[in-house]
C-alpha cells in the first residue's frame, strides 16, 4: 500500500472520528448515582432554569442548584426505588404525572429545563443544543415533547418542537409566530428505553433563522432543515428547552424521560 493511500485512509478515519465526537459532544449526566442532577452536571446551574412543580404540586420555575432534587427531577439509581436498569446510572430523570398543573398559556404539565440564554431572529449566531435521550415511559397519549426552541411571547411562540409520538420522532414547526404547527416525520419504529441522540442547531442570519435537526436512533439517522423569515419572529426572544413536556392532560398515567447527556453552545 502506497504512502499516499495510507495517508488518505488515516485522514479519513481521523475526520470521521472528529465528526462523530462533534455530534456526540454532549456533556454526560451519568457520573454518580448518589449525586443530584446539578452535581452530576454543573452546567445546569449556570445555563438552565427548572420548570417543574412546587411542594403543593403546582407549576413553578426555580433556579437549579447542586442540592436540587425532587420527586420529578432526580438522578437515576439515587436509591433502590428510583433505579431503572434500562437507562444509565446517574442519568437525569424528568417524571411528569399526566393531568398535573400547567404553566401559563399551556394545557399540559412539564418538567423541563429552560435555557437562560436568549437569541433573536435578525441577529447573527450559530447556537447548538445536543442531547442523548431515553423515553422511559409513555403517557396514555404516547406523546411527549423532549426538546424545543421556544419564544417568550404567549400564544403560539413554539418555533420548533422535537416530539416523541408512540415510537416515532417528529419535528413540529411553526414557520410564523402563531401558525398552526406543521409536523415532519424524522424516524419511526423506535422502542421505549432506546437511546436517541439529537443535534438541534439554530443559525441566525440578517433576514432569517435556519433550524437544522439531526437525530440518530435505532441504527438510523435523519437530518432536516427548516427556514424561518425574520419578519415572522421579529423581536421575539428565543431559547432552547429540554426535558419532558407530557402531552396528556388527563390524570391516570405519567411520562418519564431521561437524559444521559446534554449540552448547549452559543456563538
Amino acid at each position: 500500500m502506497s504512502e499516499k493511500i495510507k495517508f488518505a485512509i488515516q485522514h479519513t478515519v481521523k475526520l470521521m472520528t472528529v465528526l462523530s465526537l462533534a455530534f456526540g459532544a454532549a456533556s454526560a449526566f451519568a457520573e454518580g448515582s448518589n449525586d443530584t442532577p446539578g452535581k452530576n452536571f454543573p452546567i445546569l446551574e449556570d445555563s438552565y432554569l427548572l420548570q417543574s412543580f412546587d411542594h403543593s404540586d403546582k407549576a413553578s420555575e426555580e433556579p437549579i442548584t447542586s442540592n436540587l432534587k425532587s420527586t420529578y427531577f432526580y438522578s437515576n439509581c439515587y436509591d433502590s426505588t428510583h433505579c431503572d436498569s434500562h437507562i444509565p446510572t446517574g442519568a437525569t430523570v424528568f417524571k411528569v404525572p399526566s393531568g398535573f398543573g400547567a404553566t401559563a398559556h399551556s394545557h399540559f404539565p412539564r418538567v423541563e429545563l429552560r435555557a437562560k440564554h436568549n437569541f433573536v431572529n435578525g441577529d447573527t449566531f450559530n447556537n447548538v443544543q445536543t442531547g442523548s435521550v431515553y423515553i422511559v415511559k409513555n403517557p396514555s397519549t404516547k406523546s411527549i415533547i423532549f426538546a424545543q426552541i421556544h419564544g417568550d411571547k404567549p400564544g403560539g411562540s413554539e418555533m420548533f418542537k422535537l416530539r416523541w409520538e408512540g415510537g416515532s420522532i417528529v419535528a413540529g414547526v411553526k414557520e410564523h409566530y402563531g401558525d398552526p404547527e406543521k409536523r415532519t416525520m424524522l424516524l419511526s419504529g423506535l422502542n421505549l428505553n432506546e437511546k436517541i441522540d439529537y443535534k438541534l442547531e439554530a443559525k441566525g442570519e440578517h433576514n432569517q433563522i435556519k433550524v437544522t435537526i439531526e437525530v440518530k436512533a435505532g441504527g438510523d439517522s435523519k437530518k432536516e432543515t427548516f427556514t424561518y423569515p425574520e419578519s415572522s419572529w421579529d423581536g421575539i426572544k428565543l431559547y432552547f428547552k429540554a426535558g419532558n413536556y407530557n402531552q396528556d392532560a388527563s390524570r391516570g398515567s405519567e411520562a418519564v424521560v431521561a437524559y444521559s447527556a446534554l449540552n448547549a453552545t452559543y456563538k
